[in-house]
């Protein structure tokens, strides 16, 4: 096991962001000449061009705008920005328990929106005077609430007496990309599993956090799945992060990557379409950006290559990468150089993998061109 981990392309037409960077400086602009109304339309001229044309009243002073299984509603009163989004409907079994965890979503992950219970229907709201509406806040508070509406929905389903106001308008993928998808999903898996039973048995099992954290990047990044298997593997990847000892970690992780492989193809694919959305999970990444997300990843592997830790380094900069795009919408012209990067690196000796990797995130963060390389290493002809 001498190898780097295999690169598959995501199946995703595009990763770009549908933003109009403009609109966001023109959004300041009119919130800073107490011009609030147009601030906010610019806001949504800033997330999507299409939202004002597709989503609003003829004055423009209410939407409904789709997101997942929730439609988000905002109204401009003469006073008041407004947002509300219907999200379950109560049943009569097990309110109490509901409450409870509605009280604690609240305190936390909410900071600013709030759940209220209204005719046994529990809606996201927010509400504030236009001068407040500054616009990071405002598209915070929209983030927030589009985030935990799809976080929250499916837990809560599964555990209370609740069901959904609305259903999610979706696309579909082929036949073709969706067994393409499975397949490629349980390559990833098996590929991991071989690296972690590698690492256990050479007790070297701490490379197995890089492991599990990038396989669950890697599934993520194929064809982004959305329902509880996007909510379920957000949550692994956050707990990976915790301050739980590296063992525990690793080995809750490693639970979940068995749940992940127990799933059948029917399952599996009911999390995988393309669902309207109002406010992306992810950042926009800009290239000046890189720099402080790739910082920590670039300056560890540079030490690990200098001091010939070259599976080290080539698991440090993977992560680094697989982050990139969890966290980021990524521009066509940066995802391009990157794609070539791993494929390059796909299959490779760790220490080709590891200068490989390295080289190329140089010239990514230089803003040179990165060139493709036709040779690929054993392991990745193995699963590719």
């Amino acid at each position: 096991m001498r190898q780097a981990l295999s690169f598959d392309k995501t199946l995703m037409s595009s990763l770009n962001t549908k933003v109009t960077v403009s609109k966001w400086y023109d959004a300041k602009d009119r919130y800073d000449e107490n011009k609030y109304k147009e601030a906010i339309l610019e806001l949504f001229d800033y997330v999507n061009l299409d939202i004002r044309k597709k989503y609003a009243n003829e004055n423009e002073t209410y939407f409904k705008v789709p997101h997942g299984s929730v439609v988000v509603e905002v109204e401009f009163t003469d006073t008041h920005f407004k947002v509300k989004a219907p999200f379950l409907k109560v049943g009569s079994e097990k309110r109490i328990p509901l409450f409870r965890k509605v009280a604690e979503v609240n305190f936390a992950p909410l900071n600013l929106a709030q759940i209220k219970l209204e005719d046994d229907q529990l809606n996201f709201h927010y509400s504030c005077p236009w001068h407040l509406c500054e616009p990071y806040k405002i598209y915070y508070i929209l983030q927030e609430i589009c985030h935990n509406a799809d976080n929250f929905d499916d837990e809560f389903i599964d555990l209370f007496d609740v069901s959904p106001l609305h259903e999610p308008q979706i696309t579909n993928y082929d036949a073709a990309t969706l067994d393409q998808a499975w397949n490629t999903y349980n390559g990833i898996i098996k590929e991991a599993e071989a690296y972690i039973q590698y690492f256990d048995q050479n007790r070297m099992e701490y490379f197995n956090w890089d492991i599990l954290n990038i396989t669950f990047k890697k599934i993520e990044y194929l064809i982004m799945p959305n329902g509880k298997l996007r909510t379920d593997i957000e949550k692994q990847i956050s707990d990976l992060y915790s301050k739980d000892h590296m063992q525990d970690r690793i080995q809750r992780a490693k639970t979940f990557l068995a749940k992940l492989k127990a799933k059948t193809k029917e399952e599996y694919l009911e999390d995988i379409y393309v669902a309207e959305s109002f406010i992306s999970i992810k950042s926009r990444l800009e290239h000046e950006a890189l720099k402080q997300n790739w910082k920590r990843a670039y300056e560890n592997s540079s030490k690990e290559i200098q001091d010939k830790q070259f599976t080290g380094a080539t698991l440090t900069l993977l992560v680094g990468f697989y982050d990139m795009y969890y966290y980021n919408n990524i521009p066509d012209d940066i995802n391009q150089k990157v794609e070539t990067v791993l494929q390059n690196a796909s299959g490779q000796d760790w220490h080709i993998a590891a200068t490989t990797l390295h080289n190329g995130m140089t010239a990514i963060l230089e803003n040179k061109p990165v060139k493709s390389s036709a040779k690929k290493g054993f392991f990745s002809k193995l699963f590719g």
